[in-house]
C-alpha cells in the first residue's frame, strides 16, 4: 500500500536539505548508542565462554588422564601433583619427628634435673623411670627383676638409672658416682641382659677391681645379680692361674685385678679376643702409675671392635679423663650430683687433737661415751695398724685389722668376721677403702689425715651406703692443719657446716700429705712384745 501510495514521488533534496541533514545526524547518534549498548552487554559472554572452556579444558584433561588419551601430557601434571604431595606430607612427617624428639629431650632433661644427673656426649639414651623399662624396652629376662627385688632393689639409683642404658644402646662411658650408689648393679646388668644365657665359647665380659678385696666382692654380686640363669663367674685366683689351660675354662664373665690378669695374658692362658664388655672399677686408682701398664695390656688384649668400655668410680681426677678418652671411643660421661663430692648421706666432722697421743685419748674418750658398731678406722700406713691394734685388742671393743702383709686367706677372715658382727672395730689402711661394702657401718674414723681428697671420700664412702646415714669422724693435728681446708672443701660440698675460720684458710695443692708420725704404742715396747 505504502509503495503504491509513495509511487513515483519524489523530494526535492535542495529544499529540504537542512531536514535531511537533522534526520541523518539523529539516527547515527542512535545507532552508535545502540551500537556500544550491545557491546557492553555481549562483550562479557566471551569472557565467561572462555572460562567455561578453560573448565572444560581441566576436566576433559583429567578425564582424557583417566581415559587413557594424551597421556604424556597428563602423566606429567599428575607427577608435578604427587611429587607437591609427597613433599607436603615427609615435611609433616619431619615436623612430627621434631617435636616428639624435642618432647623426649624434655622429659629426659627433667628427669636428669630430678635426680641430679648430669651427662655430655652426642645422642645420649633416656634415662630409666623404673626397672620395668629394662624388660618393655631392653627385653630384660624376669630373673633378673626377681633378684632385683630379692635383693632389696624396688627403684633404680640415679647412676643406674642413666647409665645402665648407655651401655644398653651400646657406648662406652665414664661415670663419676657417690660411694655407696650402686655402680656394681649399674655394669653387671647391662653385661647379663646383652649376654642373655651362659657359653662356653670363651670369656665375653671382664671386670677390672683395683684390689683383690674388692674383686671377691664384686663377684658374690654378680652371682647374686645371675641367679635363676647359669652363667659362668669365674675370680681369676692364682689357684685358677696356676691350673689347667684358662682357654679351655668355660667362663662369661671374668673377674680380677690388672696384675693377675696381665700374668695370665703374658703366660697366653687367656684369650679376651671375644670379650663384649670391659669394665674398670675404681678406675682412677686403676690408672695411678703403678697399674697403668698392666691396664694397657688388658686393653689391648681386648680386641673385639664392637666391645663396650666403661669406668666407674666415686672420684674421677681431670688425669683420669684423659687417660679415658684416649682408650675409649664417643664416650658419654656420666656424672651425678657434683663431681668429686663426699655423700650427702654422711655427716661429717673435724676433731682437734694436738698432737698423736692426743689422738688414742680422743679415740677412747669416743668408744666410752659411745660405741656404735661396726666401726671402721683407717690409719696411714700398716705399722701403725698393728700398733693401735695392739692398744685395742685388751680393751673390751673387739677389735681387729687388716693390711696387705696378711696373706689373702687371713684378710678374708678378717672381711668375713666383721661382717658377720663378730669384730666390732676394724682397722685398716686404704687398702680397704676402696670399693668394698660392709652392710651397715655406722661409724668411720680417719685416725691419720687422709693424703688427699679423693682417698677422704673413699674413706668414708663406707658409712652411708645404699640410703643408709651414716657418721665421719676425722682427727687432726697441727701438722694436719695446711691441708684442711681440702677437706673442708669437700665437706662443705656435701651439706655439712664447716667452721668459718677453717674455710679462711689457704688451700694448697696436694702432695701425698703423709707426715712423719710418732709411734702410738704407749706401752714400753717389751710389754709389747709379751
Amino acid at each position: 500500500m505504502d509503495s503504491i501510495l509513495f509511487a513515483g514521488t519524489k523530494i526535492n533534496k535542495k529544499k529540504f536539505a537542512s531536514d535531511i541533514d537533522r534526520f541523518q545526524e539523529k539516527t547515527e547518534t542512535e545507532n552508535k548508542v545502540d551500537y556500544l549498548s550491545l557491546f557492553e552487554s555481549v562483550n562479557p559472554e566471551p569472557e565467561e565462554a572462555a572460562v567455561s572452556k578453560k573448565k572444560r579444558k581441566r576436566k576433559t584433561a583429567v578425564s582424557e588422564a583417566v581415559e587413557g588419551f594424551n597421556v604424556f601430557k597428563s602423566s606429567k601434571k599428575a607427577s608435578v601433583v604427587n611429587e607437591e604431595d609427597t613433599k607436603d606430607e615427609e615435611e609433616d612427617k619431619l615436623a612430627k619427628e621434631k617435636k616428639t624428639i624435642n618432647r623426649k629431650m624434655e622429659a629426659d632433661a627433667v628427669l636428669r634435673k630430678k635426680y641430679n644427673i648430669h651427662v655430655s656426649g652426642t645422642k645420649v639414651a633416656s634415662p630409666l623411670k623404673s626397672f620395668a623399662e629394662l624388660t618393655s624396652v631392653y627385653g630384660c629376662e624376669s630373673y633378673l627383676l626377681r633378684n632385683f627385688a630379692e635383693l632389696g632393689f624396688k627403684e633404680p639409683t640415679p647412676i643406674q638409672r642413666q647409665a645402665i642404658p648407655i651401655l644398653l644402646s651400646g657406648r662406652d662411658c665414664f661415670a663419676c658416682a657417690p660411694t655407696g650408689s650402686g655402680k656394681t648393679l649399674a655394669f653387671v646388668s647391662p653385661m647379663l641382659i646383652r649376654l642373655k644365657h651362659a657359653s662356653t665359647e670363651g670369656i665375653r665380659a671382664v671386670i677390672l677391681c683395683p684390689t683383690r678385696e674388692l674383686a671377691a666382692q664384686t663377684t658374690r654380686e654378680c652371682k647374686k645379680l645371675a641367679k635363676g640363669n647359669k652363667f659362668y663367674i669365674k675370680l681369676l685366683t692364682k689357684k685358677l692361674i696356676r691350673g689347667a689351660d684358662l682357654s679351655k675354662l668355660p667362663c662369661d664373665i671374668l673377674i680380677s685385678t690388672p696384675l693377675r690378669l696381665s700374668s695370665a695374658i703374658k703366660k697366653k692362658k687367656l684369650d679376651l679376643s671375644r670379650v663384649e664388655y670391659l669394665v674398670l672399677d675404681e678406675s682412677d686408682k686403676l690408672f695411678e702409675l703403678g697399674l697403668l701398664k698392666q691396664i694397657d695390656s688388658v686393653v689391648e688384649a681386648c680386641s673385639n671392635p664392637s666391645i663396650v668400655r666403661s669406668l666407674f668410680s666415686a672420684t674421677l681426677p681431670d688425669f683420669v679423663e684423659e687417660l679415658a678418652r684416649t682408650k675409649m671411643h664417643d664416650a658419654v660421661r656420666i656424672i651425678i650430683g657434683r663431681k668429686n663430692t663426699a655423700s650427702e648421706s654422711v655427716n661429717q666432722k673435724l676433731v682437734f687433737t694436738g698432737s698423736e697421743d692426743g689422738k688414742l685419748l680422743a679415740l677412747r674418750q669416743s668408744f666410752a661415751e659411745r660405741l656404735n658398731p661396726p666401726v671402721l678406722i683407717f690409719v696411714q700406713n700398716i705399722e701403725r695398724a698393728k700398733e693401735l691394734y695392739e692398744e685395742l685388742k685388751f680393751d673390751n671393743v673387739r677389735a681387729s685389722v687388716i693390711h696387705s702383709d696378711l696373706s689373702e686367706s687371713q684378710r678374708e677372715n678378717v672381711v668375713d668376721d666383721f661382717r658377720a658382727g663378730k669384730t666390732w672395730v676394724l682397722i685398716a689402711t686404704d687398702v680397704i677403702a676402696r670399693g668394698m661394702d660392709f652392710k651397715g657401718v655406722n661409724c668411720v674414723i680417719n685416725y691419720d689425715f687422709p693424703d688427699s681428697a679423693a682417698a677422704y671420700i673413699h674413706r668414708i664412702g663406707r658409712s652411708g651406703r645404699a640410703g643408709r646415714t651414716g657418721e665421719a669422724i676425722t682427727f687432726y693435728t697441727e701438722d694436719d692443719v695446711p691441708y684442711l681446708r681440702n677437706i673442708a672443701n669437700v665437706m662443705a660440698a656435701s651439706g655439712c657446716e664447716v667452721p668459718s675460720w677453717i674455710m679462711g684458710l689457704n688451700k694448697l695443692r696436694w702432695k701425698k700429705h703423709r707426715p712423719k708420725r710418732s709411734r702410738i704404742l704407749t706401752k714400753p715396747s717389751d710389754e709389747a712384745e709379751d
